[in-house]
C-alpha cells in the first residue's frame, strides 16, 4: 500500500503484518510468559523447600543440643547428690570421731585424776605423810548466791590410824563496797566433821548474802589436840575444781 505525502516527492513503504503472524507472535509471548511463570513458581517451591529443610535441620540440631544439655544437667545433679551424700557421711564420721576423741580425752583426764588421787594417798611425790586437802568443788545450786560444795580429803602415806576433826570455810569478798570475810558453818550451824583413814568426800550447801561478791575461799581442817590446822586457799573462780598437790 502506497502513501503519498503532500508537497513532497518521498515515498514510504510500510509492510503490513498478517493476522497469522500476529497470532504466532502473541502465542510466543504468552508461551514465554507462561514458561517464566512456571520457572519462577518452581524456583519458589525449590527455595521454599530448601528453607524448610534448613529450618527442620536447624530445629533438629537445637533439639539435639538441648537433649545433650539436659543429660549433662542430670549428670551434674546426680554428681552433686553423690557429693552431698559423701560430705554428709564424712561429716557424720567426723562428728562421731570428734565425739569419741572428746570422750577419750575426758576419760584420760578422769583416769589421771584417779591415778593422782591414789598416788597421793599411797605414795605422794613429796613423801610427806598426814592429812591433805585433795580437791574442792564449788558449783551454783540454782538459787541466787546458793552453792553446793564437795571437799575431798586424803591421808597420805601412813594409814595406821584414822584422822578426826572439823572443816570450815572462810569466804572473802566485798559487801556494800566493804571487804568482808564470811565464815561457814556459822556458830549456830552444824559442824562439818572429818573422819578418814584413807580419804573422805564431804558434801554440803551454803548460801551467801545477795549483795556479797566472793573473791577467795580458804579451807581449814582442825584436829583434836590443838595442832596446826591444815589449810588451802583458792581464788573463787578456781574453786570449781581446785587441786592441792
Amino acid at each position: 500500500m502506497l502513501f503519498k505525502r503532500k508537497n513532497t516527492l518521498d515515498v514510504v513503504v510500510k509492510r503490513r503484518i498478517s493476522p497469522t503472524t500476529k497470532l504466532l507472535l502473541a502465542g510466543g509471548v504468552a508461551a514465554a510468559a507462561l514458561g517464566s511463570a512456571v520457572f519462577i513458581y518452581n524456583h519458589g517451591l525449590s527455595m521454599a523447600g530448601f528453607e524448610r529443610d534448613y529450618a527442620v535441620r536447624a530445629r533438629q540440631a537445637l533439639e539435639d543440643e538441648a537433649g545433650k544439655l539436659r543429660d549433662e544437667v542430670q549428670q551434674l545433679r546426680e554428681s552433686l547428690a553423690r557429693s552431698q551424700r559423701t560430705i554428709q557421711m564424712d561429716q557424720a564420721a567426723y562428728q562421731e570421731l570428734d565425739k569419741s576423741l572428746k570422750a577419750s580425752a575426758q576419760e584420760i583426764v578422769r583416769l589421771r585424776e584417779e591415778v593422782n588421787f591414789y598416788r597421793n594417798i599411797i605414795s605422794p611425790t613429796d613423801k610427806k605423810s598426814g592429812l591433805r586437802i585433795q580437791n574442792l568443788y564449788i558449783v551454783p545450786a540454782g538459787g541466787v548466791n546458793q552453792y553446793r560444795y564437795k571437799l575431798v580429803l586424803i591421808q597420805a602415806l601412813k594409814h595406821e590410824r584414822a584422822i578426826t576433826g572439823q572443816a570450815s570455810f572462810e569466804i572473802s569478798g566485798t559487801q556494800g563496797g566493804q571487804d568482808t570475810v564470811l565464815k561457814f558453818p556459822r556458830a549456830t550451824e552444824r559442824p562439818i566433821y572429818v573422819n578418814l583413814k584413807y580419804f573422805q568426800d564431804i558434801e554440803g550447801r551454803f548460801e551467801l548474802p545477795r549483795n556479797f561478791q566472793p573473791s577467795r575461799v580458804k579451807i581449814s581442817i582442825t584436829t583434836p589436840g590443838g595442832g596446826q590446822p591444815i589449810e588451802a586457799d583458792y581464788a573463787w573462780p578456781q574453786a570449781v575444781a581446785a587441786v592441792s598437790g
